[in-house]
């Protein structure tokens, strides 16, 4: 499986740094009811913007940085990086934050990671009991915002929190690793559903529920991915207490995610519906996590066989031109579990990209 794993990740590489808008954009437009519904969202779409989905992007391409065979090397993250901000940048939001997880190593972005730093930690609005308030770009404009008020996602792990810990771990600051690790601690609390072992969207500090309660796959995979991801930034900077209540967090998920895999090797976009599509970039996501988790010695080899299930089926998601295929568009808190099954496929800059950082995985585990 590993010259197949090699040869479809160079596909997928090849076309996310030449993704086009989808063909069918002005379709897509009038289904979406301006991008509210259904989930078209003009940011998702190429590598040409610098929001969450590109940042998704940098992050899966980062796996591949300068290794025989792979077209990616360091340069190209320098020419992206100075061509965004010599385009102007966005506003800071959480999800305009989640470049700089990548770009932060670089040393002409020193300055604008530590300036964002700066914002993450002073200005940037928070919930209730100190969360990290989901704030994002507006719908159709880098220069709105959409306050989300009082509402922490589970999106924000991912997007903002490890920058955060990967930042404090840099610049060796205390304050700002504690940060990370109490807003992983937040979000279990709310957001996690200990009677499923599966996340809910989001939480609402204002009405004190989490919205229709919708397990949603891709919002699941941010916590499988990041979860691994961050025990390994921290290391040994993280307390016991923290690391205990992660992965426990983790493996009770990770058990209940192997439960609920749909025969095909992917998961439904709401998890635990099995009427509801499955969605690929979710899935890749979590297959990465858990093959993490195998591979820093978190899991043991007997979640091998649900990730050769779940590589194999997204392998045939990948279209001849590289374009990963049924990829659910962008997607908001929607008002109800149904809405979930509603969001459009596309081709995203996120959804390659996940499936990057899944096969840049696979590629280290040889027993697949």
């Amino acid at each position: 499986m590993q010259a197949t794993i090699q040869h479809q990740l160079k596909k997928v590489i090849h076309q996310t740094l030449h993704l086009k808008r989808p063909d069918n954009e002005s379709h897509l437009k009038e289904l979406s009811d301006e991008g509210k519904a259904l989930g078209y969202f003009p940011r998702d779409f190429g590598m040409d913007e610098w929001d969450w989905p590109q940042g998704i992007g940098l992050y899966g391409l980062n796996k591949l940085t300068n290794q025989e065979g792979f077209d990616v090397s360091q340069e190209f993250f320098v020419n992206w990086s100075n061509e965004q901000m010599g385009r102007g940048l966005p506003l800071k939001n959480v999800n305009t934050t989640a470049p700089l997880l990548t770009l932060m190593d670089l040393p002409s972005v020193e300055k604008l990671a530590l300036e964002w730093m700066q914002w993450v930690e002073k200005e940037c609005p928070r919930t209730k009991e100190n969360g990290i308030q989901h704030v994002t770009s507006g719908n159709t404009s880098k220069f709105e915002l959409n306050l989300h008020d009082q509402e922490i996602w589970i999106d924000t792990l991912f997007m903002v929190v490890l920058f955060i810990a990967k930042m404090g771990k840099t610049y060796h600051n205390p304050a700002w690793k504690d940060e990370a690790a109490y807003q992983f601690a937040l979000h279990i609390k709310h957001i996690f559903n200990p009677e499923n072992s599966l996340f809910f969207h989001g939480y609402d500090f204002k009405n004190e529920n989490n919205f229709s309660e919708a397990h949603w796959c891709r919002g699941n995979s941010w916590f499988t991915l990041a979860a691994p991801e961050f025990m390994e930034i921290m290391q040994n900077d993280l307390p016991a207490e923290s690391r205990d209540l992660i992965f426990g967090t983790y493996k009770a998920q990770v058990d209940k995610l192997v439960e609920l895999q749909n025969e095909n090797g992917l998961w439904h976009t709401l998890l635990d519906d099995t009427d509801s599509y499955t969605e690929v970039s979710g899935s890749a996501a979590i297959t990465a996590g858990i093959l993490k988790g195998i591979r820093l010695g978190l899991l043991d080899s007997s979640y091998l066989e649900p990730c050769r299930k779940a590589v194999a089926a997204v392998l045939k998601n990948i279209s001849e031109d590289g374009t990963v295929l049924n990829v659910s568009a962008g997607t908001p808190i929607c008002a109800s579990k149904e809405d979930y099954k509603k969001i459009v496929f596309a081709p995203t800059a996120y959804g390659q990209a996940l499936v990057i950082v899944l096969l840049a995985e696979a590629l280290l585990h040889p027993e697949l």
